[in-house]
């Protein structure tokens, strides 16, 4: 089958999609949108690779498919503007993370006009931890229900956070946060919110305000899923994935005098570990993975050039939520 031509837009983060790219057969990278950094003619001797400075000099006979690595416009930059451009050009598009609702409805509509395919990558329940993860919760949820879910993130990945959630419950509609269930301080905010009947606690590190939110990033995801057999754990998107089973009382243990063996499990179950490992070391295999997975899930939508509405609500879905849950952080 003809691999899926791309075209990199951006070479910071960039890098990662490109190492992601290269991991994936079906996949081959052909040419680079940039200022015309020395960084981006550099990579581009490295693999050969055909540099762009003037998106309209961009064909889509020469592209199938664009990775728009480029701040969007929400933070400032103009990945948006760079997507509308090329989709209007008939090249599909997947854009890194965040995008703003209104945004990524108007990309969502043009890419539906020029028959191509769009979505935006949260990027972070692609990694290979996260991907661990969600195997087992699924393994679970088709024995027993959520009792509750908490997780932690940083105000920097706070949408991707919100993914991980909603994954985890199944949707994002219906949701309802509980004001009188928000505790503040000067660094996090903590609260309560109810998606899809299930209880969650989300604790969020830093606030809005300009100063501190580069300065918040001490955490990305982590997540702590209640069943009734016990708790299914993601220490951190770079960490490990353990099973810890409701506890064999120890008086139950010393009363019986022996073993009941259907208490007497494993006391933690490591499923995957990441540990150990420097950050250098994740960024060079762990997320290109990332990158990776992601493509081949969408390479059917991408090859048949078709936008996935449920894929756009959900989306959207994600974006009414983390403007609820932004509208109440510390700013």
């Amino acid at each position: 089958m003809k691999k899926i031509r791309v075209l990199l837009c951006g070479t910071v983060f960039g890098q990662i999609y490109l190492r992601g790219v290269l991991k994936n057969e079906a996949y081959e990278i052909k040419g680079i949108l940039s200022k015309g950094s020395e960084k981006s003619k550099e990579i581009a001797n490295t693999y050969g690779l055909t540099i762009h400075t003037d998106i309209e000099e961009i064909k889509s006979e020469d592209y199938d498919l664009a990775l728009v690595v480029v701040r969007s416009g929400i933070i400032g930059g103009k990945g948006n503007t760079i997507a509308l451009s090329l989709i209007n050009k008939g090249i599909s598009v997947i854009q890194e993370q965040p995008v703003h609702a209104d945004e990524a409805t108007q990309l969502f509509k043009a890419a539906v006009k020029n028959n191509v395919y769009y979505s935006v990558n949260t990027f972070y329940p692609s990694l290979p931890a996260s991907r661990v993860f969600h195997k087992k919760l699924n393994e679970l949820k088709e024995k027993e229900e959520i009792k509750s879910i908490d997780g932690s993130c940083s105000i920097p990945v706070l949408l991707p956070f919100i993914d991980q959630v909603c994954r985890i419950a199944g949707g994002v509609h219906p949701y309802v946060i509980d004001d009188n269930k928000i505790i503040q301080t000067s660094r996090k905010t903590v609260m309560g919110v109810k998606i899809c009947g299930i209880e969650c606690i989300l604790s969020i590190n830093g606030t809005l305000k300009k100063a501190d939110i580069e300065d918040s990033a001490y955490l990305l995801n982590s997540m702590d899923v209640m069943f009734k057999s016990g708790n299914l754990m993601l220490t951190e998107v770079n960490g490990q994935v353990v099973f810890i089973p409701r506890p064999y009382i120890v008086e139950e243990y010393l009363k019986q005098g022996k073993a009941d063996a259907k208490q007497d499990k494993i006391a933690t179950e490591l499923l995957c570990d990441y540990s150990g490992k420097r950050f250098t070391e994740l960024y060079a295999k762990e997320w290109p993975e990332a990158v990776c997975n992601y493509l081949s899930e969408k390479e059917e939508k991408i090859r048949a050039k078709k936008c996935d509405i449920s894929e756009m609500q959900y989306y959207m879905g994600l974006c009414e939520l983390w403007k609820d849950i932004s509208d109440r952080i510390g700013r």
